[in-house]
């Protein structure tokens, strides 16, 4: 697990979280709006400075709101069941006046892996059977779901939302934030975290900590089993 220096750490929070300068940030003016028909996938890969909105339902396609410039800078790639979603080269981040949408409709989903910044959202809870999550670099993550498993490996600065139900819960956090699982109602969760921040989890049966650094763990739904491995400066509270 790696440890971070926290005035470093938080300077980065502060300096980055919601706010992204621009090289040219020169903006055509012209809202426009397109569409794309995708073939079926199973995984997404989000890079770049991009807003996405999920949704679930019986085909899958893609509308794109916003700035000329940056739709028209807008990269998608399909390679098998992988959906890559990202800027063109030297496309970094927009103008202060500028917004770009992505909005996605899926009907499966195994895999969301997200670098860069931005906002992740979806506007319906998904159905799914298993979903593994990885993040790094920054952004803010609201998520519905109904799920068999979730599993989670973070390392990101910013803030996850997770509702829903799921019967397995799985996070490994060693990010920058807080993470609110506390409305993922959740039958086992096992968690092991040396971030820094605050976790909230929801568990019915099982839970299990593996705590070391800084920050705190707060859990709800009074499981049954409750393992405790708690080092360096974390602490754990149940509320």
């Amino acid at each position: 697990m790696k440890k971070y220096p926290i005035l470093l750490m938080v300077a980065f929070l502060g300096g980055f979280l919601f706010s992204c300068e621009v090289k040219d940030s020169r903006s055509s003016g012209e809202q426009v709006e397109e569409e794309k028909t995708l073939q079926p996938f199973s995984r997404i890969k989000v890079s770049g400075i991009i807003n996405l909105n999920l949704s679930q339902g019986d085909s899958e396609w893609m509308r794109v709101e916003g700035d000329s410039k940056w739709v028209e800078q807008l990269k998608v790639e399909q390679r098998g069941d992988l959906l890559s979603i990202s800027l063109k080269e030297g496309q970094k981040s927009w103008g202060k006046n500028e917004k770009m949408e992505v909005f996605l409709q899926l009907k499966e989903l195994k895999e969301l892996a997200f670098e860069g910044a931005g906002q992740i959202k979806t506007s319906s809870m998904l159905d799914l059977d298993e979903l593994f999550i990885s993040g790094k670099g920054v952004g803010n993550i609201v998520l519905e779901l109904e799920a068999e498993t979730v599993e989670a490996e973070l390392n990101f600065v910013g803030n996850m939302e997770l509702k829903g139900f799921a019967r397995e819960f799985r996070l490994e956090n060693e990010g920058v934030g807080n993470i609110d699982a506390s409305k993922l109602i959740s039958q086992r969760v096992e968690l092991a975290s040396s971030g820094i921040g605050k976790i909230a989890v929801h568990a019915e049966e099982e839970l299990l900590m593996n705590v070391s650094g800084i920050g705190s763990v707060s859990y709800t739904g009074n499981p049954k089993q409750v393992t405790e491995n708690v080092s360096g400066l974390g602490k754990v509270n149940r509320n």
